[in-house]
């Protein structure tokens, strides 16, 4: 049976008060009237709307100027300013009275405002920036242009900052109304992603803004998002981000005590694929201030998908028991209990609520929220070796409907059937120490809130304790090339209590390991052989332990022999001609490695040997080059292939080059010349000859004369020159002589051509 110190939790006065109470009369106003009143605008009705928290009731209604959308109280709770929108004034009123006691104008269409701590000053929110009131003056004293319309706005408690939430966070400073940061609410900048800030609050003690965003991301698909973000108020800096998912969030109201952030829900991005587009939303979420997470979520309810009960404003009461959110739609306002998941109460109001201010009252005393410490169960029995019963206690308990976390309660352990059964009050685990023996304990634990020490509640932890599991690692063995997984997983044979060992009930540690290049990875059990590891014989050693008793382990070795990868080296064969080029573009063409082709990023190159100077191979891409000249006829280049990753791994082939002759290109001539007296027809047949990429000449290449006919002697081929002479006068006509140009140091190497020849009588 769990022992309960629950406080209840709708107690709103304070006992041995009296004085305090007597004085209250003596001013004429009671102590339920400073701690229970909210002040609701009704913008088509033209009112404010005055409720008794104390009992969820209308007190009365105060009749105020146009459209009011907004309402502000000062900090000593006497002044309640509401914003007009379309009368663009302010309505100063009495709260002792609940009479408009002046009206103030100002700019083009007021909303949001808030009440300087001091009392001296009212921020309020009109058409293109912020407009600063004098309460003594009962006017508009400065204007801070901001370029943009405001949607939230809130005072440090020291009153010398305003927050403006308006797509960016303006940061104005009181002393002299001037604006000194601007800045989108996000932990960084995005090209395609935009935050804008709806509304901002202020905690108690100054130290974070927690500020509302709707974010639009313009990236691959468009996709609409929101979320709360809390800013260090001391440099302005991102702290935390609050993920609301698909929802974008709009009002927002903190706890008085700063433990909880109530933030009400405007629409939803729904994308069905068929289409998408903005929901209107009914709901509000919880944030636990403590841990800066998203605590819970409450339904508005609504009547059908478009026809929902969205907030319009949102605040909490004076003693945090309970959160009011006015909806315009029913023309209501929704209580819920801070300790609950659900609405309790729908108070009927006037047409069209909007904004929701509470009477403050910093002697109020805060409601404790409903803790429920909840039993648990080991879900396994427990080594007696020793291990983790239960991770955290606190998993299925809750303070005020959210989740219990060491952020919010403080733990402690109240008694253990078993001294080796202890709880670990920093982390919420319950543990068995080794040498406990096996039976059933029992350990009761107790959490209370950390703002109400006094608000417990208690709960039994039940643990059973066996004997140790027998757990059993067996050797393994691989054989791998470098680069590879050697080992799938070094559990596939070992075994817990006779049972395939797992990573879901042993964890697995690597102790040691002969090479570093040979390593576990103990979230799979994979053992891998990186590149470069030398090869021979390696041996790891890992450790695997029961995880419900992490004293309870075993450990073996793991043999990797590394092998080499096959390495082949094909030898190569190709012709060029003697004026050079790439005869092979890449040697490792046909070269293999570990089974697939050779390529220079797994392997090495290098020259081993040339039989001409003129054959070299490229060890950056591979290709054979000849250079120009080189001697024909057969030649060879050794090269070698290594492992790039294992030097030592390689092999070597021959590249056979075959160097053709030159080419050579006797080309056929036309001469004229007289038949009267000696002339040179032609000034050399060489003119137009080539050997290789060369023009031919009588210094690399020898010339001969085949034959003329019809024979003549007058008529003569220089082999000295090559020019063709008429040595007299002879017979005029049509010659042709054929000659012959070898290749100097290839005499076999030769061609012929013929020069057609024409005498005439002239």
């Amino acid at each position: 049976m769990k022992e309960r110190h629950t406080t209840v939790q709708h107690s709103r006065l304070v006992p041995g008060s009296l004085a305090l109470i007597a004085l209250s009369l003596i001013l004429g106003v009671t102590r339920a009237q400073a701690q229970t009143r909210a002040y609701l605008t009704d913008g088509s009705s033209n009112l404010v709307t005055v409720l008794d928290t104390s009992n969820d009731a209308v007190l009365s209604t105060v009749p105020v100027g146009a459209s009011p959308s907004h309402v502000a109280v000062s900090k000593d709770g006497l002044r309640a300013y509401v914003s007009n929108t379309a009368a663009n004034t302010v309505s100063v009123v009495d709260t002792a009275t609940d009479t408009v006691i002046s009206t103030i104008t100002v700019g083009a269409g007021p909303t949001v405002l808030a009440a300087t701590p001091n009392g001296d000053y009212v921020y309020v929110a009109v058409t293109g920036g912020v407009q600063v009131i004098s309460n003594a003056l009962n006017a508009v004293v400065a204007t801070v242009n901001l370029g943009a319309n405001a949607s939230g706005i809130a005072i440090t408690p020291d009153g010398s900052r305003v927050y403006v939430a308006g797509g960016d966070v303006n940061v104005i400073d009181t002393a002299t109304n001037t604006v000194t940061s601007t800045f989108r609410a996000e932990a960084a900048a995005s090209p395609t992603v935009i935050s804008n800030a709806v509304s901002v609050a202020i905690s108690p003690n100054g130290t974070r803004a927690y500020v509302t965003n709707f974010i639009y991301d313009f990236g691959f698909e468009f996709n609409a998002a929101g979320n709360v973000v809390v800013l260090d108020t001391s440099n302005n800096t991102f702290v935390q981000s609050i993920n609301l998912f698909r929802f974008q969030p709009g009002p927002i109201a903190l706890a008085p005590d700063g433990t909880r952030a109530y933030v009400g829900i405007q629409s939803e991005w729904a994308n069905t694929g068929y289409g998408a587009g903005f929901l209107p939303a009914s709901a509000v979420a919880t944030i636990d201030a403590s841990s800066n997470t998203l605590a819970g979520w409450t339904q508005l309810g609504g009547d059908s998908l478009s026809l929902q009960n969205t907030p319009a404003d949102i605040a909490v009461t004076q003693d945090r028991s309970d959160v009011y959110v006015s909806i315009p739609r029913t023309s209501s306002v929704a209580v819920i209990g801070t300790s609950a998941t659900s609405v309790r109460l729908m108070i009927p109001v006037a047409a069209t609520p909007g904004g929701l201010a509470m009477k403050p009252d910093p002697s109020a005393t805060m409601t404790p929220y409903v803790i429920d410490a909840v039993d648990d169960s080991a879900a396994a029995a427990t080594s007696s070796a020793g291990g983790v019963a239960v991770t955290n206690v606190l998993a299925n308990d809750t303070l005020g409907a959210a989740p219990a976390m060491l952020t919010n309660v403080t733990l402690s352990q109240i008694s253990s059937t078993n001294e080796g059964v202890t709880l670990n009050p920093a982390t919420g685990s319950v543990s068995v120490a080794a040498g406990t023996p096996v039976g059933s304990y029992s350990l009761v634990y107790k959490i209370c809130e950390t703002t109400i020490p006094s608000n417990c509640d208690t709960a039994i932890v039940t643990v059973a304790v066996r004997d140790p599991y027998v757990i059993d690692a067996v050797p393994d063995a691989a054989i791998s090339v470098t680069g590879t997984v050697a080992l799938a997983n070094v559990l596939a044979n070992d075994t817990l209590a006779g049972a395939p060992a797992t990573l879901a009930n042993v964890t697995l540690a690597q102790l040691s390991s002969s090479n570093p290049g040979i390593s576990l990875n103990p979230a799979n059990g994979s053992v891998s052989v990186a590149s470069g590891t030398p090869v021979g014989s390696h041996t790891l050693t890992y450790q695997i332990c029961e995880r419900a008793s992490l004293i309870n382990c075993d450990a073996t070795t793991v043999t990797i022999n590394v092998i080499p990868f096959a390495i082949h080296a094909v030898n190569d064969s190709a012709t060029s001609p003697r004026t050079g080029g790439i005869a092979v573009a890449n040697v490792l063409a046909n070269d293999t490695f570990g089974g697939a082709p050779a390529t220079l990023p797994s392997v090495s190159l290098t020259q081993l040997s040339s039989t001409s100077a003129g054959i070299t191979l490229n060890p950056a891409t591979g290709s054979v080059a000849v250079a120009d000249g080189t001697p024909e006829g057969t030649h060879t280049l050794a090269y070698r292939i290594c492992e790039t990753a294992s030097p030592g791994n390689c092999d070597s082939a021959i590249v056979t080059i075959t160097v053709a002759p030159y080419v050579m290109s006797a080309v056929n001539d036309l001469a004229r010349g007289s038949s009267k007296a000696a002339n040179t027809a032609l000034s050399s047949v060489l003119a137009n000859d080539r050997i290789g990429n060369s023009p031919a000449t009588t210094a690399n290449v020898v010339l001969s004369l085949v034959s003329l006919s019809p024979a003549n002697p007058m008529i003569t081929l220089n082999l000295t020159t090559g020019a063709v002479e008429v040595l007299g006068k002879t017979a005029s006509g049509t010659y042709t002589l054929v000659y012959q140009i070898c290749e100097t140091g290839n005499p076999a190497n030769c061609s012929t051509a013929a020069v057609t020849l024409t005498l005439s009588g002239k």
